[in-house]
């Protein structure tokens, strides 16, 4: 689903309203907890039905995802000039992405493929499984966000959220070996920030808008809308390593030192 100006524009005022509303500082996002939600499994059937199996919806964002990660951005990504010539070098090199090296996608990347998956409630936490082996977990007991320190190897990162009626809205910090896109094996930095409102929009899709910002890599932030429809297609089991295709090749995706 491409992105028009004016979605672009509301994106915008959202994206200023949650930082004023809900404060750049992350203290400030836990200060703002309105209280147990889902702390029960009585309080978990009073939230909204998200079961079943969930795949990036064809028709709707996956054109846009697509044309994204092979580098014909319709004027959604603004990349610093250092990482436009490292994401242009990726791009020329065929820099292989995680999951063709048997690697986790990560955040936000894992979102932006045909894989399928599942959301589990429990008290305090919301999951998300996917096809590949991968799991996201979702704390929504009031707890901080962990320290950044901890969080240099992720490909998740540290995700914490609270439900605003039927939306759940998920704040993500420390996902330094998450792929940004599709292909060319494109990483975020410690520094990304990836804000989430997820909403089941009607019977068959699930709506993710989401907000990443990195002062390395994006010059605005980088504001997405993306469908995923409810599939009759359980989830298999993953077979990643018995096809292994690695070769070895690949390209130094290092981020580069900030002002350069």
């Amino acid at each position: 689903m491409r992105a028009t100006k004016p979605a672009i524009n509301l994106a915008a005022c959202w994206v200023a309203a949650w930082l004023l509303g809900m404060g750049a500082d992350r203290a400030a996002l836990a200060a703002t907890w309105p209280g147990p939600q889902g702390d029960t499994y009585a309080s978990i059937a009073k939230l909204p039905d998200w079961s079943g199996f969930w795949a990036f919806y064809l028709k709707g964002g996956a054109q846009q995802a697509a044309e994204v990660a092979a580098g014909t951005d319709p004027g959604l990504v603004h990349l610093t000039p250092a990482y436009a010539k490292l994401r242009a070098a990726a791009s020329a090199a065929k820099a292989q992405e995680n999951l063709s090296r048997c690697l986790p996608a990560g955040v936000p990347g894992v979102m932006l493929h045909r894989i399928l998956y599942q959301y589990l409630f429990t008290p305090g936490q919301v999951t998300m499984l996917f096809e590949d082996g991968e799991v996201r977990r979702i704390h929504t007991d009031g707890r901080p966000h962990a320290a950044l320190e901890d969080q240099t190897e992720s490909f998740m990162g540290d995700s914490i959220g609270h439900w605003e009626g039927n939306t759940l809205v998920v704040d993500t910090i420390g996902f330094p070996n998450g792929t940004l896109w599709q292909n060319y094996g494109v990483l975020a930095t410690l520094k990304a920030h990836l804000v989430e409102r997820m909403w089941r929009k009607d019977a068959s899709h699930m709506e993710i808008d989401s907000v990443l910002t990195d002062p390395d890599i994006f010059t605005q932030p980088y504001v997405t809308k993306y469908l995923y429809e409810l599939s009759d297609i359980p989830i298999t089991e993953e077979e990643c390593l018995a096809g292994n295709r690695d070769t070895g090749t690949s390209v130094d995706l290092t981020p580069p030192p900030l002002g350069q």
